[in-house]
């Protein structure tokens, strides 16, 4: 009998905790669904500033696609490209700088201090807001690049879900 009773309690809270789990997933898909609203209520008064059409081209070409990750990043070895997107992240997206985080990818013949200190100076961001830096091998033995790889990184999913709806509505706009 007792073996019996384990089983119910046990289907019980199995029953339960599916409820709240349900109820959770609806809740956050609530929410998504607003920031997607939203973001098609922005689109037409943003699309004449151009600063919006580069930011939103850039990721749409540049930009993690990975959505469940809820990451807004985007990589280039230009550091024109990684300044224009912060840029975008600032005055459209309204992020605050201090959310706005930079990571760096390497040969192992750079000096990370040198390349830290570059993108913090180009992209004006605090050496305290870089990720720790990934060396990798690459196929030739000296550097390609001379400051590596940037990865302007802001975590977001509200924000992932936005850029995503501008850029399906712009591709639909020019597109057609």
């Amino acid at each position: 009998m007792g073996t019996k009773r384990k089983r119910q309690i046990s289907e019980e809270t199995r029953a339960r905790l599916q409820f709240y789990a349900n109820l959770h997933k609806k809740k956050w898909e609530k929410w998504r669904e607003a920031a997607r609203i939203e973001a098609k209520k922005e689109f037409n008064k943003f699309l004449s500033n151009p600063l919006f059409v580069a930011g939103i081209i850039l990721y749409w070409g540049e930009g993690d696609r990975k959505m469940s990750n809820g990451l807004v990043r985007l990589g280039n070895t230009d550091w024109r490209v990684i300044a224009l997107f912060i840029e975008f992240l600032e005055k459209i997206a309204k992020v605050s700088k201090d959310k706005i985080r930079l990571a760096l990818i390497l040969y192992p013949d750079l000096l990370e201090k040198d390349c830290k200190k570059f993108w913090s100076q180009q992209c004006k961001i605090p050496l305290k807001q870089f990720y720790k830096t990934q060396f990798i091998q690459g196929k030739h033995p000296t550097k390609r690049l001379p400051y590596g790889v940037c990865n302007v990184v802001v975590s977001s999913r509200r924000l992932k879900e936005k850029i995503f709806v501008w850029i399906d509505l712009f591709a639909r706009n020019y597109l057609k």
